[in-house]
């Protein structure tokens, strides 16, 4: 492969893990804990799911490797 297409993939890679990890971020309303002055709503908390945070971990790992060999093919003699 060319030093082209490994950085068109390193940058198709890297915008997948920032999807991936966006979309696995929820907010999850839960009871407020037991405290005075008692609270009278429910606590956002953030859940994150943790099969797309582990593609999106893959993800970026590629874009890493992707973008090391895209470097390596242009400093390379032809």
């Amino acid at each position: 492969m060319t030093a082209r297409r490994y950085a068109v993939l390193a940058v198709a890679a890297a915008v997948l893990a920032a999807v991936l990890w966006w979309l696995s971020r929820d907010l999850v309303p839960v009871e407020a804990p037991a405290v005075d002055p008692p609270a009278r709503s429910p606590i956002l908390r953030t859940y994150s799911d943790p099969w797309l945070l582990l593609a999106a971990t893959v993800s970026a790992g590629v874009a890493i490797v992707s973008a090391t060999l895209a470097v390596l093919r242009v400093g390379a003699p032809k």
